[in-house]
């Protein structure tokens, strides 16, 4: 599987979303991911709306309760004048578990349109639901992201699973939670299932200006 490592900021600015390159590769029907330490959801966003600017209609997921409206409305304006009709194909379905978001993968239909999913393991970390539960119905939900990505593009974000330092009233102190750990198999069974995946990193600090002497 291709990796390649795009230097974005964590503000997920739209510039590279909105490169040509980037663009038609994201246009092909495969299943392209998109991760890092921190969720990428503008990124896909600005992709997802440049699309719909060109004419698209753009099928979103939200996984993650990641959908931002102002975000797309503002960079919508920016496109084109026609801010209605961006915003009018871009067809937005919510999911606030695992089980709702499998769900929605799982019935929908495959077509030519793009289809991102936005989040995707965000309710697949939730340590309320049982490894086994989220490893099934991630792996339910893979085979049919496969299938979508048979005829039309699918984009789909992902974030790490976040470390989570838990008090344990002993001599230990704080503990790292062990669930956290585990959930990690989830981040590596999408990376395996996807065509191409994108790490996305943080740019290198510039380094501090020295001040002049004189």
């Amino acid at each position: 599987m291709p990796l390649e490592l795009l230097p974005l900021a964590l503000s997920d600015l739209p510039i590279p979303a909105s490169d040509p390159a980037l663009l038609e590769a994201l246009s092909q029907p495969r299943l392209a991911l998109f991760w890092g330490a921190h969720t990428p959801s503008r990124t896909l966003l600005a992709a997802a709306t440049v699309m719909a600017a060109g004419g698209a209609t753009v099928r979103l997921f939200d996984g993650g309760n990641s959908f931002d409206g102002y975000f797309v409305a503002r960079l919508a304006r920016r496109l084109t004048v026609d801010t209605h009709g961006v915003l009018g194909r871009l067809r937005l379905s919510r999911a606030f578990t695992c089980f709702q978001l499998a769900e929605l993968i799982e019935t929908s239909p495959a077509g030519p349109d793009p289809l991102f999913v936005l989040d995707l393991l965000s309710t697949f970390y939730d340590e309320s639901v049982p490894l086994r539960d989220s490893e099934r119905l991630l792996t339910t939900s893979l085979t049919h992201l496969k299938r979508l990505a048979a005829t039309g593009p699918v984009i789909v974000g992902a974030r790490e699973p976040q470390t989570l330092i838990t008090p344990r009233p002993s001599a230990e102190g704080l503990v790292v939670g062990r669930g956290v750990k585990e959930r990690w198999t989830l981040l590596d069974r999408l990376q395996t299932a996807a065509d191409s995946a994108w790490m996305l990193r943080a740019p290198a600090p510039a380094e501090p200006l020295q001040p002049r002497l004189f």
